[in-house]
C-alpha cells in the first residue's frame, strides 16, 4: 500500500510541476499582451495553488502519516481542476493573440501589403521597412534599405514624383512625406505597382507618335490639295483660253477662203476677247500665293502684320505657307486677346531669313516643339533650311530657307 501511495504521490507532483510551468508562461504571456482583466494576478494566483499542492505532497512524502493518506485524492482533484484552469487560460492566451493587434501583427500585415513602405529619420536612420520595400531596394540598388535618406535622394534626383521601371517590366512610383512622431520629425516613402499605367502610357505613346505622323501627311496632303485644285482650275482656264483661240483662227481662216460663209461680227468679237484676255495678265486673286493661310488667319479673328515680301519661288510657297498656318494657330491658342502675327521677311545673299513673333505674353517655360512645330521644323530642314525658336524675352519663330532648293520637299 506504502508503494502506491508513493507513486502515485510522485505522479501526482509531476503533474504539479507541468502545471505550474503553465500558468507561469501564461502570466508572461498575459504580461506581454498588456494584462487586460486582470488575468495575469489569476494566473499567479493558479500558480500558487499548484506550487501549494506540491508542497502538500512533499510532507506526504517524508512524513508518513496514516491521518495524510486522504491528501492523494484531495490534490489529484486538485490537479484535475488545475488542469482545467490551465486549458482555459492557454486557450485564453491563443485568442487574446488573434485578437489583439500587437506591434508583430503590424510588421506581418505591412509585409502583407503590395506597396513598398518606409518610415525613418533624419539621417536615414529606418523604423520601419517592409518586405516590399527591402526587395525594390535590392533590385535597384543591390542591398536593401539601409541609409533611407540617401535611397530615397537617389530616386528623386530631377524629379518629384519618379518612376522606375525593372528590367522584368515591373514598374513604381515613389512619392515622399513628412511627419512627426513623438515630437520628431520622420520621413514616409511610399512605393507604388503602376506596372499597368506604365505599360498603358507607352502603348498611347506610341499611339500618339502614329496619330502625329498620319497627322502631318494629311496636312501635307491638304497643303498639296490646295494647290492640285489651284492649278486644275488654272489648267481649265488655260484650256478655255486655247478653244477660244482654236476657234478664232477656224473662224479667221474660214473667212479668208470663204467670206461669205463666215459671220464676220462673231469672227471680230472672238478677236476683241482674245486680246483683250491677252492683254489682262493678272492673277486672280485666289490665284495668288499665301491667299488660303492669310484668308484663313483673318476668318479667326487675327490680323497679320506683314514687314517685307514673302518668297515668290514656288518651291518656297508651300513651306512658307505652312509656316503661316502654323504660327497663326500658335497665336490663337497662347494669346490673350487682340491677336496680332507680326510677319517679317528679309532677302538676304543666300536666300531669306523670316521671324514670326506675336502681342502675347512671354511663354512662361521655354517652347516644347511639338505637333505642328516639329512637322514645320522637318520640312525646313529637309529643304535645306534652319529653324530657331525662342522662348525669352518673348516668342520668336525665325527661319533661314535657301533661295534656290535642289531637291523640292
Amino acid at each position: 500500500m506504502a508503494d502506491v501511495l508513493y507513486i502515485l504521490t510522485g505522479g501526482l507532483f509531476l503533474w504539479l510541476v507541468a502545471l505550474c510551468f503553465v500558468f507561469f508562461l501564461t502570466v508572461i504571456i498575459h504580461l506581454f499582451n498588456g494584462g487586460a482583466g486582470g488575468r495575469p494576478v489569476l494566473s499567479a494566483i493558479e500558480t500558487l495553488i499548484a506550487l501549494a499542492a506540491e508542497q502538500s505532497l512533499i510532507h506526504l512524502y517524508y512524513y508518513e502519516d496514516a491521518a495524510q493518506e486522504c491528501i492523494p485524492a484531495v490534490v489529484l482533484s486538485l490537479d484535475l481542476i488545475l488542469t482545467a484552469a490551465a486549458v482555459r487560460e492557454i486557450l485564453s492566451c491563443i485568442r487574446e493573440r488573434e485578437e489583439r493587434l500587437s506591434l508583430l501583427s503590424v510588421k506581418e500585415c505591412m509585409d502583407e501589403l503590395p506597396v513598398g513602405i518606409c518610415f525613418y529619420w533624419n539621417g536615414g536612420l529606418t523604423k520601419l521597412v517592409n518586405l516590399k520595400m527591402d526587395s525594390i531596394a535590392l533590385r535597384l540598388t543591390g542591398s536593401g534599405v539601409s541609409d533611407a535618406e540617401h535611397f530615397r535622394q537617389t530616386l528623386f534626383a530631377g524629379t518629384e514624383t519618379p518612376v522606375v521601371c525593372l528590367e522584368d517590366g515591373t514598374a513604381y512610383s515613389f512619392a515622399h512625406f513628412e511627419d512627426t512622431l513623438d515630437g520628431e520629425p520622420i520621413h514616409e516613402l511610399l512605393a507604388f505597382d503602376v506596372s499597368e499605367e506604365y505599360r498603358l502610357t507607352a502603348r498611347l505613346r506610341e499611339k500618339q507618335k502614329e496619330a502625329g505622323k498620319i497627322n502631318a501627311r494629311l496636312k501635307a496632303l491638304n497643303d498639296s490639295i490646295r494647290y492640285i485644285v489651284m492649278d486644275r482650275e488654272t489648267l481649265q482656264i488655260k484650256m478655255h483660253i486655247h478653244d477660244s483661240f482654236g476657234k478664232m483662227l477656224l473662224m479667221t481662216k474660214q473667212y479668208l477662203l470663204s467670206p461669205e460663209k463666215t459671220d464676220k461680227a462673231e469672227m471680230l468679237s472672238l478677236w476683241r476677247r482674245n486680246i483683250a484676255l491677252l492683254k489682262n495678265g493678272e492673277r486672280e486673286t485666289w490665284q495668288t500665293p499665301y491667299y488660303f493661310s492669310l484668308s484663313h488667319a483673318e476668318s479667326l479673328g487675327i490680323r497679320i502684320e506683314l514687314h517685307g515680301e514673302l518668297p515668290a519661288e514656288e518651291t518656297l510657297i508651300s513651306v512658307v505657307d505652312s509656316a503661316i498656318t502654323v504660327h497663326v494657330t500658335n497665336v490663337l491658342r497662347h494669346t490673350r486677346g487682340g491677336y496680332i502675327a507680326f510677319i517679317e521677311t528679309e532677302k538676304t545673299a543666300d536666300g531669306y531669313t523670316m521671324r514670326f513673333t506675336n502681342n502675347g505674353a512671354p511663354p512662361a517655360e521655354p517652347v516644347k516643339e511639338t505637333g505642328g512645330l516639329a512637322n514645320l521644323r522637318r520640312r525646313i530642314e529637309a529643304i535645306g533650311g534652319t529653324m530657331t525658336v525662342n522662348s525669352a524675352p518673348r516668342f520668336e519663330m525665325i527661319l533661314h530657307l535657301p533661295e534656290h532648293i535642289t531637291e523640292e520637299y
